[in-house]
């Protein structure tokens, strides 16, 4: 998959969102490990602890975005 694929993607997967991304929902999209995208900065990602609200229980969960200050991103996602 190339860079502008992954960008492509990541984009509808925000576009669509009622809320954040998790990680999880984007290497699920892609079928593969976001690994090098982070590396290569044109994914960020954001560690966080959902608390549910009855019990108190917390659940780690890592956010995905893209970056959109990144050169390639803020081109092929401009409007």
């Amino acid at each position: 998959m190339t860079d502008e694929e992954l960008i492509q993607i990541v984009d509808e997967l925000e576009a669509h969102a009622d809320g954040y991304i998790t990680l999880e929902q984007v290497e699920e999209a892609l079928g593969h490990s976001t690994a090098d995208a982070i590396a290569q900065s044109l994914l960020l990602v954001d560690y966080r602890e959902l608390v549910d609200p009855s019990t108190g229980e917390r659940t780690a969960v890592t956010l995905c975005r893209l970056n959109r200050q990144h050169p390639l991103v803020r081109q092929l996602t401009a409007w």
